[in-house]
């Protein structure tokens, strides 16, 4: 409902106004009422109604002056003025100073009212169209946002030519058509606490975590105009920052390169300090071009690789991780090849790798934190695998909290090493173990699918099966009942009255034919297994 203000210092009028016109009718509110012209500017500014209905002649302040003090505040807002005088220079000087309408008083209620109606008409219009102006300006800031994002994601996985880059779309989002970029890895470390939390608390992290880097760049790019920066969630548990507008020149690039890092290393704090998670961050070079993300982004990936073998919660560049420092000499491919192992499952690839692995740091002048950084990482890959197995059983393998404890307690590179042979060869077999229970429910759930529920209605046996499958009857009988709970025999009949009892809600067989169409070739038999499963006999379920 729109609102009025009522400014006159006659009361007679004033009343009037309240009583006569029918304000609520039209859709209006008296929002105050006002004797004079400063006290109606009070009184907009404290009530800021939609628009004002004042008397030219008043104390203190005239309606003239009163309008111009309002459309110094708020220039839109429609004034109409009442004037006891058939003046013609009140009414060119109400034209002059930007008044919608000049009645003459009394006015008669009609005309006032349509007054009123035509100013409503055009205060609601004009809400509309700044509505729909609102609404257009906002959809276009949610349509640029994701299309930067996709924009971003693309050029971090796809190499494009420099003749191949979208201008237009670049234009469209308000980006320069060429900037210099530079990726910011940031990649969560989910702990053992953090994995058993419920997906929902993890997400909650997350987001909390995307705010803290978002607030903190828009807090540091401040100082530094010529950077801005977009935020990826571009996994579970990686953030990309992507720096827009860092200049190569030689006498900035050192000073820009160290407030970058320097600003980083506070978002990881701040990460660690209120989220109570450790970062690994790797920061790729400085590339001259959209098209040259993607190196830019391969580089931070290759430094979070060095970070997670040493101090978490700092930023690692790419241009400092190419160098082999002294006492940290491990062969990343060797690490990576026996990940890629792991996450394939290849169990016995994976156990000849982390021989090879083992003793090339063994030989090697490796430190305690480097060693201890490879060898949590494939304990955590490994622990990892046995969790996800679809069989869970009872396991010898103790939890990974434990196990990174007991890695922590060595003393010495060559100790730790000698404490991983066996715990590798632990987690391993408990793998290897849980991919047979996998094999052993594939062969029974082919068994249940292939013969069972397609075939139901013929006269199989598990021999037959058996050879059909060329495994051996005895072990096949064993494992069908280990993997279900149950005898072939039982769970094949029970499947069988399933379908019969199907067969008898449609009312269109008798029992011998049903007996037949689920593969019992004894009617007799048919309905002792019938009793024997339902407690009752066909003709007595029917009923």
């Amino acid at each position: 409902m729109n609102t009025i203000l009522l400014v006159d210092d006659d009361d007679y009028v004033i009343n009037g106004l309240l009583k006569h016109i029918p304000w609520k009718e039209m859709g209006v509110s008296i929002v105050g009422t006002a004797a004079d012209g400063m006290e109606g500017l009070n009184k907009f500014r404290e009530l800021r109604p939609d628009f004002i209905i004042t008397d030219v002649y008043m104390p203190v302040m005239d309606g003239f002056q009163l309008t111009e003090a309002i459309h110094k505040i708020d220039p839109n807002v429609p004034v109409v003025i009442l004037s006891g005088y058939d003046d013609l220079a009140n009414a060119r000087k109400a034209v002059s100073t930007g008044i919608h309408h000049f009645l003459l008083k009394p006015p008669s209620i009609s005309e006032l009212e349509f007054v009123v109606r035509e100013v409503l008409q055009q205060l609601n219009e004009s809400q509309e169209q700044d509505e729909l102006l609102s609404s257009y300006l906002q959809q276009q800031d949610i349509v640029r946002r994701s299309m930067k994002d996709a924009f971003f994601r693309d050029l971090l996985s796809t190499r494009y030519r420099l003749d191949e880059l979208p201008g237009n779309r670049i234009a469209f989002m308000g980006m320069p058509e060429r900037s210099s970029v530079q990726a910011l890895t940031l990649s969560l470390v989910r702990s053992d606490v953090s994995a058993r939390r419920e997906e929902r608390d993890w997400q909650l992290l997350r987001f909390g975590t995307g705010n803290i880097i978002r607030e903190m760049l828009n807090a540091q790019l401040v100082s530094h105009p010529i950077l801005s920066a977009e935020v990826l969630e571009y996994s579970d548990q990686e953030f990309v920052v992507i720096l827009l507008g860092a200049q190569s020149q030689d006498e900035q690039l050192q000073e820009l390169q160290e407030f970058i890092v320097k600003m980083s290393d506070a978002i990881l704090e701040n990460i660690l300090q209120y989220m109570k998670l450790s970062v690994l961050a790797g920061l790729g070079t400085v590339r001259e071009g959209y098209h040259e993300l993607m190196d830019s982004y391969l580089e931070s990936r290759y430094a979070v690789e060095i970070a997670e073998m040493n101090d978490w919660n700092r930023v690692y560049v790419y241009a400092e991780s190419n160098e082999t420092e002294p006492g940290k000499i491990v062969s990343m491919d060797a690490v990576r090849y026996l990940h890629d192992a792991i996450f394939q499952k290849q169990w016995q690839n994976a156990y000849d790798l982390w021989n090879v692995l083992s003793k090339d740091m063994a030989g090697g002048n490796v430190s305690l934190p480097v060693c201890r950084g490879v060898c949590s990482g494939i304990v955590s890959a490994l622990w990892t695998a046995t969790q996800t197995s679809d069989i869970q059983e009872e396991s010898a393998v103790p939890g990974l909290e434990g196990l990174l404890l007991k890695l922590n307690r060595s003393s010495s590179a060559r100790q730790m090493l000698e404490g991983m042979d066996d715990t590798v060869a632990r987690l391993i077999s408990q793998n290897k173990e849980d991919q047979v229970g996998k094999k052993s429910n594939a062969l029974v759930e082919r068994v249940i699918k292939e013969y069972i529920e397609k075939c139901y209605h013929e006269d199989i046996s598990l021999e037959q099966i058996a050879a059909n499958l060329h495994v051996n009857r005895n072990y096949l009988s064993q494992l069908f009942k280990r993997v279900t709970g149950e005898p072939f025999v039982t769970y094949f009949n029970k499947y069988r009255i399933r379908k019969a009892i199907e067969l008898i809600g449609t009312g269109k067989y008798m029992v011998y034919e049903i007996s037949e169409r689920v593969g019992f070739q004894n009617s007799t038999y048919f309905s002792q297994v019938f009793k024997s499963i339902t407690g009752y006999s066909p003709s007595e379920y029917n009923r």
